[in-house]
């Protein structure tokens, strides 16, 4: 997967940060340039520590007191870290006050920004994998529509319906798979929650506004752990009346004395089906 990190979950991050420790942070791209900044006063500036861990094989860079002494205040003292995601850097994270403070503020930072990525792209999946889903049960609803009164075309109508029904459960089998990856990235987000808590009750009286950076982890956990089980519930469904389908299909082609009946239940069952997707669609765009 490509994954990407975009200027909007880099506001978020930075913005989050300041106003709730009141330390100034950036986040830069893959060149090394600011493209989210809470004081609003560097984006599109190319930044030096950035582009040190882009550069090199380092990880982090510090800046000490006694640099931003030396350099008369030029750089200021404070901690810049890649972004990783399955080994690839897509950017980093900085900010600045005294490294004893923002050093462990900077790591769950940088955590937070990594499991919204993720959340964001595997949301990007599952709305995919929706519009594959609503495809399928238009084709099918097509189908039926289409039906003619002659037993062949009943058959052959059917099948179609029955092959359509299948891969839409196809589908739903893949989206399942994309639901657990969101609730193991809620899990690793909420285990990054309680780290940043326990960091804070060490900072003591300066931790306070880290404190509040932890609160903020949890409730994205918590956040994307109930947009997965709600899909979850709404796909469960789907995936009945899927059945369904395919299971009054195969009877429909065998049983043309009841074709009509049949194609009655299956319309019915279309009818249900649209519904559904309609409200996963919805869902799914508000995730």
């Amino acid at each position: 997967m490509d994954w990407k990190l975009s200027t909007n979950i880099g506001q978020k991050i930075v913005d989050l940060i300041y106003q709730t420790s009141g330390y100034h942070a950036i986040v830069c791209d893959t060149t090394g340039t600011i493209i989210a900044d809470s004081a609003h006063a560097r984006i599109g500036i190319k930044h030096r520590g950035s582009q040190e861990i882009l550069t090199t094989n380092c990880t982090y860079v510090e800046i000490t007191a006694d640099e931003e002494i030396a350099t008369s205040g030029k750089i200021k003292e404070g901690y810049n870290a890649g972004i990783e995601i399955q080994g690839q850097i897509i950017g980093t994270f900085g900010i600045a006050g005294k490294l004893d403070i923002v050093r462990p503020v900077a790591k769950v930072a940088v955590g937070m920004v990594e499991m919204m990525i993720r959340d964001e792209e595997l949301k990007e999946v599952i709305r995919n994998q929706v519009q594959l889903l609503s495809n399928s049960v238009e084709q099918a609803a097509s189908a039926v529509q289409e039906t003619a009164a002659s037993a062949e075309e009943v058959a052959s109508i059917s099948q179609v319906i029955a092959q359509e029904a299948q891969d839409g459960e196809n589908q739903l089998k893949s989206t399942t798979l994309i639901l657990d990856l969101i609730h193991k990235v809620a899990k690793q987000t909420n285990l990054l929650g309680l780290n940043a808590a326990i960091e804070a009750s060490r900072a003591g009286e300066q931790g306070r506004g880290f404190s509040v950076v932890a609160g903020e982890v949890r409730k994205l956990a918590e956040e994307s752990n109930r947009s997965a089980t709600e899909i979850r519930n709404i796909l469960q469904l789907f995936q009945t009346i899927i059945q369904k389908i395919v299971d009054n299909s195969l009877r429909n082609s065998a049983i043309t004395q009841e074709q009509a009946k049949a194609n009655q239940e299956i319309a019915q069952m279309i009818d249900g089906v649209f519904q559904v997707s309609e409200n996963l669609k919805s869902l799914s765009e508000n995730i």
